[in-house]
């Protein structure tokens, strides 16, 4: 008791920092009559300030901005990761056709030689004998084909398909917010969205032009419902802080 007494006569002493560093570790600790105190013993001072009103409004546009930019780039990211995946793919599909020969080859010669010995055969299954000419002379005519089917080209059209469709929809979901965004700068702000981003953040409106040059490369179109729900969320947001100021 006499220590806390005794701290009590230094409250006045305390910086703001040390002061907001005791009052954390207060709360930590679940002491939050210490907690009282130190916010009780801090010193009030009286400001003079730019007008809400003007001040709120920077306040309220920044922070809506940079929720839309989290909303954004998340998906851009995912699309340059897909980007790096496709420059990888020629390297990657190399080795994966290696071992999908390799694997077939396999599977076929143990197959054959199973096969040719239950059938009560002896030695070398055509088509897999030691001399080099003469096993390729036996050979099973439908290889190629059976190859072909796993490791050609259609098949990695399809993975083209897949990756494009993938990124046409992390497209339309990074679009939606951004619209809505904008729509959101026009209606209440009376501002381009653009406008707004250059003058918080030029590198976000560089990554806004990225966005819209692939919706425009992938033709992508958005759900007008979803935009405009985006819109009354973040006019909702917008003049619940103007007022609560």
């Amino acid at each position: 008791m006499s220590s806390k007494k005794g701290l009590g006569r230094l409250y006045d002493r305390l910086t703001p920092e040390e002061r907001f560093r005791l009052d954390v570790l207060a709360l930590a600790r679940g002491d939050e009559e210490e907690s009282e105190r130190l916010t009780a013993t801090c010193p009030r001072r009286g400001y003079t300030m730019n007008d809400w009103r003007f001040v709120g409004r920077w306040e309220a546009a920044r922070e809506l901005a940079m929720l839309t930019y989290v909303d954004v780039v998340r998906r851009l990211d995912k699309i340059k990761m897909i980007g790096a995946f496709r420059g990888l793919f020629p390297y990657l599909s190399t080795i994966w056709q290696d071992d999908v020969r390799w694997a077939y080859f396999d599977g076929h010669r143990a197959g054959s030689c199973h096969a040719w010995k239950r059938s009560g055969k002896a030695g070398e299954p055509p088509g897999w004998e030691a001399d080099e000419e003469k096993a390729e002379r036996n050979a099973d005519p439908t290889i190629d084909e059976n190859l072909q089917k796993w490791t050609g080209e259609g098949r990695y059209a399809r993975l083209e398909g897949k990756l494009d469709e993938m990124e046409r929809e992390l497209v339309r979901e990074a679009l939606t917010p951004w619209l809505g965004f904008a729509g959101f700068c026009a209606q209440e702000m009376g501002l381009e969205a653009e406008k707004l981003l250059e003058a918080l953040a030029r590198p976000f409106t560089e990554r806004v032009r990225d966005l819209e040059e692939l919706s425009s490369r992938h033709e992508v179109e958005t759900d007008a419902q979803d935009v405009e729900e985006y819109v009354a969320i973040m006019t909702e947001a917008w003049r619940h802080e103007l007022e609560t100021a």
